[in-house]
């Protein structure tokens, strides 16, 4: 019974493991924004960032600590003191007449230890930033940065979806392919099985046999390759949904050339890098402002409240029984007066910074105009192809069906037919491979007139 238990929860663990799992593209481009990793890191930087506002935050708190001290005097350390007593009594003998001057005579300097033997200390401390120019500026600039962070973000998971649509187009394209070929090889074969028969019958030439048993070798083997084309790209497919490479996927999704891409109303200001860029000198111009007002002054408030109690005599004795009080506060003012012209050359520093980020900037603007008119022209290009390949399918099915007649009819040659045959074939794979690269260039249009953004909180 254990064993059959045992059995069983294999059998279906293996069945639950190799399901085949459909994916439309939709699903797909869900599944990256999950678990791909890049995705992931994007998420968890922009996470990051606003814990780093939280503790930029927390440094204009009150800081409170609590702190405690306990100190035994093995030895209390003594001091030595000039004879302070004697001048003073002699003093007032002298001044009342009772005593002669010139019998005055000091006494020697005495050694006194000052101190109980053991004391207990507790103490609350209160740190307060009352103002501070580089405090507050740094907290609009980390609120900014985390809007840095979040528009990073949205760019990775632009260029994650990019990678699906591709990837999950190249492993449909390439399935369809490897089916293509899988039917002329079909075809092929009853070809060869009614060739075969004529051979035997006294109809056919033993060399239209042996050039279909070729053209059969040579076409399986390209559907070996084909088919191992097809199980890299679904491997890439599910690298870029962040999917367990031994999963076993279905495409369910359809090759439709999409339509009616508007690119009429296109403006820079969506695309994403437009918006990276104008965030970064943003972040700069206040780069430049830190170092600017670390001319200002800083306050602080400091406060503490202690209670310390004392040994009366022996090492240990009475302490902690009586607690004397102590309550002092004050504020701290830090004026910056001469640096050696170090945030002077840091404000110069930002400013190139600024700058050069400005030259990006237009420049950047500039690359994505011209993307926009190459995605443009390559997508015409592309459609222009796929017409052509179009015609020239149906073409070399016409030439197909009409050189197996011939053949049929015993008026055509099997070179005739195979080359036919192989026309056909790669017409259609052509005209696959053509549509795919209209779908490619939609989508980098898409993405050039910046439309293929993901759904952003």
């Amino acid at each position: 019974m254990k064993q059959l238990t045992t059995l069983l929860f294999c059998l279906i663990t293996l069945s639950v493991f190799g399901q085949t799992q459909s994916l439309t593209l939709e699903q797909a481009i869900d599944h990256a924004m999950k678990h791909n990793a890049d995705v992931k890191n994007a998420s968890l930087s922009v996470e990051d960032s606003k814990q780093e506002v939280k503790s930029i935050i927390a440094t204009g708190l009150p800081q409170v600590s609590v702190n405690g001290n306990f100190t035994h005097n093995i030895q209390i350390a003594a001091q030595q003191l000039p004879d302070f007593i004697s001048p003073a009594v002699y003093g007032v003998l002298i001044s009342e007449d009772l005593l002669p001057a010139d019998r005055f005579k000091a006494g020697e300097p005495q050694t006194l230890a000052f101190g109980a033997p053991s004391s207990l200390t507790a103490m609350a401390n209160l740190n307060q930033l009352l103002f501070d120019g580089t405090y507050f500026l740094g907290l609009k600039a980390a609120k900014h940065y985390v809007k840095m962070s979040e528009l990073l973000q949205e760019n990775t998971e632009i260029t994650a979806i990019d990678n699906v649509k591709k990837s999950y187009y190249a492993a449909l394209i390439t399935g369809q392919n490897s089916d293509l070929l899988q039917q002329s090889l079909s075809n092929l074969n009853n070809t060869l099985r009614e060739t075969k028969g004529l051979y035997e019958a006294g109809y056919a030439e033993k060399l239209d046999v042996d050039r279909l048993e070729f053209a059969k070798s040579n076409l399986e083997t390209e559907i070996n390759n084909i088919a191992l084309q097809k199980q890299i790209l679904m491997n890439m497919l599910k690298v870029n949904i962040g999917m367990d490479v031994n999963q076993s996927i279905e495409l369910t999704e359809d090759l439709l050339e999409q339509t009616n891409i508007n690119a009429d109303n296109f403006s820079i200001d969506s695309r994403i890098e437009t918006k990276i860029m104008q965030q970064t000198l943003l972040l700069d111009s206040l780069n430049i402002k830190r170092y600017q007002v670390g001319y200002y002054p800083t306050i602080r408030l400091n406060a503490t409240y202690q209670q310390n109690s004392f040994a009366e005599s022996a090492e240990f004795q009475g302490l902690g029984k009586t607690w004397n009080p102590g309550t002092m506060y004050g504020v701290n003012i830090s004026i910056p007066i001469f640096d050696g012209f170090y945030k002077k050359s840091k404000i110069s520093q930002a400013r190139v910074a600024y700058e050069k980020d400005k030259h990006t900037y237009n420049h950047t603007r500039n690359q994505l105009m011209f993307q926009v008119e190459q995605a443009k022209m390559n997508l015409t290009m592309k459609q222009q192809n796929l017409e052509n390949q179009k015609n020239n399918k149906a073409l070399a099915q016409s030439i197909y069906e009409t050189s197996k007649i011939k053949f049929d009819e015993g008026v055509g040659s099997s070179f005739e037919l195979i080359q036919a045959q192989t026309d056909q074939t790669q017409a259609e794979i052509a005209y696959s491979n053509a549509l795919y690269e209209v779908i490619v260039a939609q989508i980098e249009l898409q993405t050039a007139l910046g439309t293929s953004q993901p759904n952003t909180k």
